[in-house]
């Protein structure tokens, strides 16, 4: 399946199937372009909530509630890794719900002086879920690329666009019956609190194309989130 094209910078989102409420997931990167140094360490939690429209006829659902936490470590000057907990990329509420984790790599691509900072962040989260009264399992690379600037002492702002792929291999038809492609972008702003501690609010759009048991569906979702983030060094 073939992503439609998409909007980068204004506001960030996810995706949801079936009549019912759909199972949430995020899409929100909650990062700025620079990495943390070495030994560094970051933290994020909070929460957020997510619109989503989809199928043929549409079917509309909201979820108000998604909780979020993850964790960075600096590894050096130019490269971070992280590790998050949340529910994996899977946009059908008939899947049922699923926590995944999530391991990443940030690299920054620009030089630490500049007043716009690009990073490139890979991944890839795993988790299990309920489909057809069995359990099966779900993976999901994805891509996200960052762009970020100070907007103050205390401001900043982070654009971000991101591609992720999500499939079923143990689903009845395998992957190939069983997948969602979800890309889109979304804009944050970072108050910082004090040197070390900040809350982040972000926004988006996602576009996805999906199918779940050979039956093609497709959609858009809305999704905003708030977080706090901290570090210790």
């Amino acid at each position: 399946m073939k992503v439609r094209a998409l909007g980068v910078a204004a506001v960030v989102a996810a995706a949801g199937l079936a009549p019912r409420p759909a199972e949430a997931f995020w899409l929100l990167n909650f990062q700025t372009a620079p990495t943390l140094p070495a030994g560094g360490v970051g933290f994020i939690g909070g929460t957020g909530a997510q619109l989503t429209r989809v199928g043929e006829p549409g079917s509309t659902s909201f979820t108000p509630y998604l909780a979020h936490f993850g964790l960075r470590v600096g590894l050096a000057d130019f490269l971070d890794v992280g590790y998050r907990l949340c529910t994996v990329p899977l946009p059908y509420s008939s899947a049922g719900p699923t926590l995944g984790a999530e391991l990443d790599v940030k690299a920054r691509l620009t030089p630490a002086s500049w007043t716009w900072q690009a990073a490139l962040v890979a991944g890839v989260g795993d988790a299990w879920l309920e489909l057809g009264g069995a359990s099966r399992s779900a993976w999901s690379p994805g891509v996200d690329l960052v762009v970020s600037r100070a907007l103050g002492e205390s401001v900043q702002l982070a654009l971000n666009g991101r591609y992720v792929f999500t499939a079923i291999p143990t689903a009845a038809g395998g992957a190939e019956a069983n997948d969602v492609t979800a890309a889109g972008g979304s804009a944050m702003l970072r108050f910082a609190v004090s040197p070390v501690v900040a809350v982040q609010v972000e926004l988006g759009a996602f576009d996805f194309l999906g199918a779940l048991g050979g039956k093609e569906t497709n959609g858009w979702g809305l999704q905003a989130g708030v977080v706090f983030a901290a570090r210790l060094r």
